[in-house]
Order: structure tokens, then sequence, then C-alpha cells
């Protein structure tokens, strides 16, 4: 009976097995598709973080992030939903430990932890909105500062990956990141956004 059950809902597409979940909270549901996407969370995970202790507890993180989550988002593809869930999850984790092992003081400028959270959840929010704010600014920074925000906050790199692949100093990268975070603040006021709480 339950090799029949497994095997009927194995069959079920993401979309379907969502509808179900979403229809009654049965974590049982949620568990299917975790399943589903166990091998690409572990593989992205270690991917982003490099140690097995710290991916471990990211994959069991977005799990539960899943399961509250998409009870009330609209998905039409589970796998690229899903997907963006885990990524935003391990920039985060990976910018924490990040900043826990540098210095943010740059040319006497230095972000308090409540506003460079706030500043984050621009480039982790996954609506339209967010992703309309982050092009149309990222466009109006200098070309090195808007590489090196890209880097860090999209794409989840280190100080030093960034020196590694741009070519510069650290130093260089942290007043890079730091002066166009500066700048892309003074560039959303402009757009009428009063506050970073107001796109967060």
């Amino acid at each position: 009976m339950i090799l029949k059950l497994l095997r009927k809902y194995t069959q079920l597409s993401d979309e379907q097995i969502v509808e179900k979940y979403q229809s009654g909270h049965d974590v049982y549901y949620a568990a299917l598709l975790f399943e589903r996407y166990n091998e690409m969370t572990v593989s992205l995970a270690l991917s982003y973080l490099k140690n097995e202790t710290d991916a471990e507890d990211a994959v069991m993180e977005s799990f539960e992030i899943m399961v509250t989550d998409l009870k009330k988002a609209e998905v039409k593809n589970f796998g690229g939903w899903y997907y963006s869930v885990v990524r935003n999850h391990l920039l985060k984790v990976k910018r924490k430990r990040e900043r826990y092992s540098s210095v943010d003081l740059i040319e006497g400028y230095h972000d308090s932890a409540g506003e460079d959270a706030k500043f984050e959840s621009i480039f982790n929010d996954d609506q339209t909105d967010g992703d309309r704010l982050i092009d149309e600014t990222l466009k109006e920074l200098k070309p090195m500062q808007a590489k090196c925000l890209q880097l860090f906050y999209l794409d989840g790199k280190s100080y030093k990956e960034i020196v590694s692949e741009l070519k510069i100093s650290e130093k260089e990268v942290k007043s890079h990141v730091q002066n166009g975070k500066r700048k892309m603040k003074i560039i959303l006021e402009n757009k009428n956004v009063k506050s970073i709480d107001e796109i967060s």
C-alpha cells in the first residue's frame, strides 16, 4: 500500500504536488519536493560554503524556509522558485560568515549591521520590483562599483574571490563595494524610495 502510494505521487509533476501542499499544508508533500531537489540543494550548498557541516545546516534551513514560504507563494515553476530560495539563503549565510571575518571600515564610513541588512534585502528580493531596482540602479554606478556589488551581493563571492577575478587589491574591492552602496542608496532616494525599508 505504501509503495503504491509513493509511486502515485512520484508520477505527479512538481506543480501538482505544490497544489496539494498549499491546499492542506501537509509537510509530506513538501518533503517529496525536497527529496526531488535534494541533490541540487546539497551541491549548491557545498559550492557556496565549501564546508560540509555548514552545507548540511544550510540544506535543512532551506527546507524549513521552503515549508513556510511555499504555503502562500505563487509558484509557476517550482524548480526555478526553489533554486532562488536556496541560493538567496546561501548568499545570506556566506555574507554573514564573510562579515564576521573581515573589516568593513572603509574611508571612515561604516554601515551599522541593521542598515547593511536592509541594503542586502534589496538584492535578496524575489519580486519583480526588486529586480528592476537592482538593474536600473547598477547601470547608474561606475562600472567597477557595479561589478563589485554584483559579484559580492548577487554572486555571493568573497572579497578575496573578487580580488582574484578583477585583479585589483582587496582595499579597492572594499572601497568599490562601500562607495557603490552609498551611491546606490542616494540613487534609490532620488527614485522616491525614501528609505531602504520601503523596498526591503
